[in-house]
């Protein structure tokens, strides 16, 4: 689901390697990371897109002969 790759990808800019002083200042790394991606809709796109279909040579390196 695209949400879970928004939830990490929030993770990854907010709160990996950061401890917050307060929750109020989560809240408003929070709100600038929202505002920030909001300014970008394909990058977010780009980001969160899911696949529908499955490539050949892909696939044959994650299942081993």
């Amino acid at each position: 689901m695209p949400v879970e790759a928004l939830w990490r990808w929030l993770r990854e800019d907010v709160t990996y390697q950061h401890c917050h002083a307060s929750p109020a200042e989560l809240i408003a790394r929070a709100n600038h990371f929202a505002d920030e991606i909001n300014r970008d809709p394909y990058t977010v796109a780009d980001r969160l897109w899911t696949r529908t279909t499955l490539d050949p040579e892909e696939e044959k390196l994650r299942i081993p002969a």
